[in-house]
């Protein structure tokens, strides 16, 4: 019995050993003016950050539009961001005008001089981001964890900035809006399969895509391919929920109605919109595809693609209120631009 007690007192120690430590750490005090930030999608270790920083640098889309939709600090991003969130919600280009552009990637000398107070970045096997935790606080989350789905990474950023009642407004809406589109769609809303397609090397988008998230939420039908992708898969593309096809199984991007896209496919003036007309009206293939008889095909903008940030997640919204129902939304989309008495002249 004796022996019992001692063995066991031995086991409690050893636990208090490698415990208490642990519970330390977990414990990190921070200086006045800062909070210590952990996060269930955070990859970096956690750590400090300012309570209320001043010069943030964002390296996410999601991340980069909400501050700039916030009006939160914002010193720097990747040019290539800037460019497609301004092109895709132009009321924040003027603000991100302001914002210093970099490439990828990042220069350690440039980020230097922007005297950031919070860097938050994503995770990715060709991004070094060595360095960077020497110049401010660096925050490091997860994009493959949810396939980049916009509420999870910009929850991530609310988080850090401490915005969560303002993320929970935005989270709300969305919800509204999905509610009213759904109703538009009526109850048999799953039966109708929705195919995302990039038609020249064809890409084809699934259901835990980007996009494709957005569509479940309303409740809309996939074809059965994009929901269990078992044949001809890419590597590339499936951490982020599309595969690569031959144009020979072109068929697998058929449905009920296919949206289409490029990355600049509602400008007439792009070459890639061009090739792509060319191609939906000549080739032999596509012009077999169920869809494409009835009509049913929609060729709609790049936030299809990037389907990231809460307001793409709003235009796409926006397009199946357009294509799928014959309902004007009462509740107006945050990513409408108004359009000004210049426009419209």
């Amino acid at each position: 019995m004796k022996c019992r007690y001692i063995k066991f007192l031995m086991i409690f120690t050893l636990f208090l050993i490698n415990i208490v430590p642990m519970m330390a750490q977990d414990e990190m005090e921070c200086e006045d003016g800062y909070r210590y930030f952990e996060h269930e999608l955070l990859i970096s270790e956690p750590t400090c950050i300012p309570e209320d920083p001043q010069r943030i640098i964002s390296f996410d889309m999601a991340g980069t539009e909400f501050l700039a939709y916030m009006e939160e600090p914002l010193i720097g991003s990747f040019s290539y961001v800037l460019n497609e969130v301004s092109a895709l919600s132009p009321q924040l280009a003027d603000t991100l005008a302001e914002v210093e552009p970099f490439d990828w990637p990042p220069n350690l000398e440039l980020v230097t001089e922007l005297e950031p107070d919070l860097i938050i970045a994503f995770g990715d096997g060709a991004l070094d981001l060595t360095g960077l935790d020497a110049i401010a606080p660096l925050l490091v989350y997860d994009p493959y964890a949810n396939k980049g789905v916009w509420k999870a990474s910009t929850e991530f950023y609310a988080q850090a900035v401490q915005l969560e009642d303002e993320f929970a407004e935005i989270l709300k809406l969305y919800e509204a809006r999905i509610e009213e589109l759904q109703e538009a769609l009526g109850e048999d809303r799953d039966e109708i399969e929705v195919s995302l397609v990039r038609p020249i090397n064809p890409f084809i988008w699934l259901q835990d895509s980007p996009p494709g998230r957005i569509l479940q939420d309303v409740g809309l039908g996939r074809p059965a391919f994009q929901v269990d992708p078992t044949v001809e898969q890419s590597e590339a593309g499936l951490n982020w929920g599309y595969v690569n096809v031959s144009e020979e199984r072109i068929d697998l991007a058929d449905g009920d109605v296919i949206f289409v896209f490029t990355w600049e496919t509602d400008n007439p003036d792009d070459e890639r919109y061009q090739e792509l007309q060319t191609f939906m009206a000549e080739n032999a293939l596509w012009q077999t595809l169920e869809a494409v008889q009835s009509e049913n095909v929609y060729l709609v903008g790049g936030h299809w693609i990037r389907a990231q940030s809460h307001l793409q997640a709003h235009l796409i919204l926006d397009d199946l209120f357009t294509y799928l129902t014959d309902v004007e939304p009462t509740i107006p989309s945050p990513a409408k631009v108004e359009e000004t008495e210049e426009e419209t002249e």
